[in-house]
């Protein structure tokens, strides 16, 4: 990673010009840097990493209605970035306003790490009340808002931390919390409905057993094996493997705010760094001890 000057974004018809005053980190920022999802983010390098922002609208193209400049607003990128900037261009369709009551920090959350879960248990299993539902690393920044989801869908909670997490991720309402380094929870058959694999390290084969009939893993990483098993599981099992692309829906992302604003989700902010030091927030989020989220003020 370079610290550097480039030159200001343009923007099309149909592109807003945020200057930007907060950024997320996620893991994918450095699975990026690293060249592990080059089928997403393009083989032209270098890029500007980071997908989730928020800002104030600068400018606008002729095609854009509904924004002014001035306008607080957030967005989710593409796996191609531009969030670690003081400027980004971004269409249209990707910008939302933040109310009055959402500061940027939290409102920088949203697009990736809130809509990650919020769709994994809306859209690829439709959580009842009652479901059994699993978070893998439910410490971090996705895990986090899993939790609370999970919860006020009216599900039952089991949280996979390790130990100096157990009453922080208790707080976030979790019903019970299983400490990685003391059981491994692959050892529990035939016990949930869901499990949100948000640490990246429970594969299909090896936590098959711990899934009822019916039941599904969602991951959130893409690689060949998994989108082999997920076509595999289609077809050929009672217990699926699916993974997430985060999808732009509009009512999703007021559904989060709403929770937000009326405290039924809290924002964890683990550090906030400045953009001089991005470099040490990845090397933070790539150590694996991050709770919650972690910001880079612009």
């Amino acid at each position: 990673m370079q610290f550097g000057e480039i030159e200001d974004p343009g923007i099309n018809k149909n592109e807003v010009l945020i200057k930007i005053v907060a950024a997320s980190v996620n893991p994918v920022d450095w699975k990026v840097r690293e060249g592990r999802l080059k089928f997403l983010s393009g083989k032209k390098f270098p890029i500007i990493m980071g997908t989730e922002v928020a800002g104030e609208v600068v400018r606008l193209g002729k095609n854009v209605s509904g924004l002014k400049p001035g306008d607080r607003v957030f967005a989710g990128l593409s796996h191609k970035g531009g969030a670690y900037a003081e400027l980004v261009s971004v269409n249209q369709k990707k910008v939302s306003k933040i109310p009055s009551a959402l500061s940027y920090d939290d409102a920088a959350t949203l697009a990736v790490a809130g809509m990650t879960p919020l769709q994994a248990f809306t859209l690829h299993y439709k959580v009842k009340p009652g479901d059994k539902v699993l978070i893998n690393g439910a410490s971090g920044g996705v895990g986090t808002y899993a939790v609370q989801i999970a919860k006020i869908l009216g599900a039952h909670v089991t949280a996979v931390c390790s130990n100096r997490n157990i009453d922080f991720v208790k707080e976030l309402g979790a019903d019970e919390v299983i400490d990685y380094t003391q059981e491994d929870f692959r050892k529990r058959h035939n016990t949930f409905d869901i499990i949100l694999d948000a640490a990246a390290n429970a594969f299909f084969t090896d936590i098959n057993e711990c899934l009822k009939h019916g039941g599904i893993l969602i991951k959130l990483n893409l690689s060949l094996r998994s989108l082999f098993l997920s076509y595999w599981t289609k077809f050929f099992s009672s217990k699926k493997l699916k993974m997430i692309l985060v999808k732009n829906r509009k009512d999703d992302l007021f559904w989060l705010m709403n929770q937000i604003v009326s405290g039924k989700i809290k924002v964890k902010i683990d550090k906030i760094y400045t953009l001089e030091t991005a470099r040490d927030a990845q090397e933070y989020s790539q150590s694996g001890r991050v709770t919650g989220k972690l910001i880079i003020r612009i």
